[in-house]
């Protein structure tokens, strides 16, 4: 009696750990799979909670920094349209909000115009830092901290790093580049650099913006002793005005001396019939009369016939001497912004692109130019990155 109860509970156990298994099977290998995610991002985090939670899901928060108003979904996973079991967890990536934006890039731009772009921006200034370069004007921007396009909060201060220009050799240094530089901040590079304006020449010319630096005198590296004066040769597209010359009249005669009788000769000239006889102006009619009876006759000379001018040929633009290759990875953004790009060489200013990029786009460009080129890209209408080719 007690084996055969013994036997009957054996069977009883292995019977519950056979269903148990089954079930624990079905439930992991089957089971569940009918849940689907649902598109969770741009949804405040109380919304995004309660749907994830209807569903018999677990749900996970990660605050990041961002621009988004604070508690918006910035990501999830698993993404949209996953199957899953139930109880999976999600992970939402939530924003933390606040005054952030991304700091724009200040290297190569001269110290005052870097310092005025960050108060624009809403940052202020922090620590500068200077080190001989020799491949940088005297006060530019080397490097900043934080770099660009960091997404920082707003009051945060920016570190520069500007350069003082080449070591002095024998008291001599080279001349900076300024060329494709305004005015104003090719003097303040200058006087930045050791060095006197000398002046400035404006050139009328329609393939270089007005108001840039085309060339300076002595040329750029040329080396020059500390104090010595360059000279600055800046667009214009304004041509000089033609000088009015007055008008010359015509001289007065003078009058005779009284006694004397001047004779005036006739303008017109006089035609005679005949060798001899009194002197006659014909008339049209009367000369091709004279003419008939075969009496010589002075006629006018005929006007030449206008010869058509050839149009001179079309002389072939100039070739290019080199390729700008252009790579910019388009920083994170909230919404897309118009993204521009411009190249200024010998030929004049073109436009490489012009259109709305979207956060994280890569533009890759290979533009041909003539003699050297400098490229500039625009963000939303503001300035970002400039570099040049040669």
């Amino acid at each position: 009696m007690i084996g055969k109860i013994l036997r009957w509970a054996i069977v009883l156990a292995l019977l519950v750990i056979l269903i148990s298994g089954s079930v624990a099977f079905y439930t992991v290998f089957f089971g569940g799979k009918d849940l689907v995610i649902p598109p969770l991002r741009e949804m405040s985090v109380l919304d995004a909670v309660e749907s994830a939670e209807r569903m018999g899901l677990e749900v996970r928060i990660e605050q990041i920094d961002s621009s988004v108003p604070v508690g918006t979904v910035l990501a999830q996973w698993p993404d949209p349209g996953t199957k899953v079991r139930k109880d999976k967890t999600v992970i939402l990536k939530v924003s933390k909000g606040g005054n952030r934006q991304a700091i724009t890039d200040l290297r190569g731009l001269e110290q005052g115009q870097a310092l005025r772009m960050i108060e624009e921006q809403g940052f202020s200034a922090g620590e500068i830092l200077r080190v001989h370069d020799g491949n940088r004007p005297a006060g530019t921007v080397i490097a900043q901290n934080p770099a660009s396009p960091a997404m920082i909060e707003g009051g945060r201060k920016i570190e520069l790093l500007i350069s003082m220009g080449p070591l002095p050799k024998d008291g001599r240094i080279p001349v900076p580049d300024l060329a494709q530089r305004d005015e104003k901040t090719a003097r303040e590079l200058l006087l930045q650099s050791g060095l006197r304006v000398g002046g400035v020449e404006y050139v009328n010319t329609q393939h270089t913006p007005d108001g840039m630096v085309m060339a300076t005198r002595p040329k750029a590296g040329a080396m020059i002793r500390q104090g010595d004066a360059v000279v600055i040769q800046v667009a214009t597209s304004r041509r000089k005005e033609p000088e009015l010359v007055p008008e010359t009249r015509a001289a007065t005669p003078t009058p005779p001396p009284q006694g004397e009788v001047v004779v005036e000769q006739p303008q017109t000239p006089v035609r005679q019939i005949g060798p001899a006889g009194p002197v006659q102006t014909l008339t049209p009619e009367q000369q091709e009369l004279a003419g008939a009876i075969g009496l010589p006759v002075d006629r006018p000379p005929a006007a030449a016939t206008p010869t058509p001018s050839t149009p001179p040929a079309v002389r072939p633009g100039p070739a290019s001497t080199g390729t700008a290759r252009i790579r910019y990875q388009v920083p994170p953004l909230t919404k897309p912004l118009s993204l521009k790009i411009e190249m200024v060489d010998a030929t004049g200013t073109k436009a490489l692109h012009g259109r709305d990029v979207k956060g994280g786009e890569f533009i890759s460009l290979d533009a041909p130019f003539v003699t050297e080129a400098v490229v500039t890209v625009y963000l939303g209408g503001e300035f970002v990155w400039q570099e040049r080719y040669k």
